[in-house]
């Protein structure tokens, strides 16, 4: 049995009006490629300055700076660490159900959207993020210094230099936390020493 519906050669053809379609669909994207590539050749700087060896902080201020721009501020800085580390499936879904109502906002309205919408929740999974690699930097640090030989630790040169400004502030974090008197001048080995007794770093002291 000849199950086709149409002979060869008989297949229904596409009609104008599709077919139109189709056609200025294309010539639309298009027409908005060109438009993008034309935008950054506009912004691009006749001389741009290329930074050879970029730090740490040059990319967070170049970063910042287009985020800003899009109309964020440092108050959404917890909530979308929260938001990038959460699943795709997340981002997907909330930005799909944020451009139904409105097709002509940008991606950054339809993501600051989603922000505020859950912002309780990100923000905690953001500061929760956040502190986790801070944890986790201390712990390597931590444990470097304590495979150091333990005479160094406790007799080294070291010990004798004047106090860091990292241990200067942790004293006095610990001190308030605490309910403390601010100990009077001390050096290095004693800073060290100081914070030990006192369980410092406070904020990672129940897990190490």
């Amino acid at each position: 049995m000849n199950s086709q519906i149409c002979d060869f050669g008989d297949e229904p053809k596409k009609s104008k009006d599709a077919a139109a379609f189709d056609e200025w669909k294309a010539e639309l994207e298009q027409h908005s490629h060109d438009i993008a590539a034309r935008q950054r050749a506009l912004s691009e700087p006749v001389h741009k300055v290329v930074v050879a060896t970029p730090s740490a902080m040059h990319h967070k201020n170049a970063l910042g700076a287009v985020m800003v721009a899009a109309g964020f501020q440092a108050a959404d800085a917890d909530a979308l660490a929260g938001l990038l580390q959460s699943p795709v499936a997340r981002l997907r879904d909330g930005l799909a159900s944020s451009a139904i109502d409105d097709l002509d906002r940008t991606a950054a309205q339809a993501l600051a959207d989603l922000l505020d919408v859950s912002a309780r929740e990100l923000e905690a999974k953001g500061l929760y993020a956040s502190w986790e690699r801070r944890f986790r930097l201390y712990s390597e640090d931590r444990a470097e210094w304590l495979k150091r030989d333990l005479e160094f630790r406790l007799e080294g040169s070291w010990r004798q230099a004047p106090m860091t400004s990292g241990q200067r502030w942790l004293i006095r974090v610990t001190c308030r936390v605490l309910r403390l008197p601010m100990p009077g001048h001390l050096l290095r080995g004693q800073a060290a020493d100081w914070l030990e007794c006192h369980g410092a770093n406070l904020n990672y002291g129940d897990f190490v």
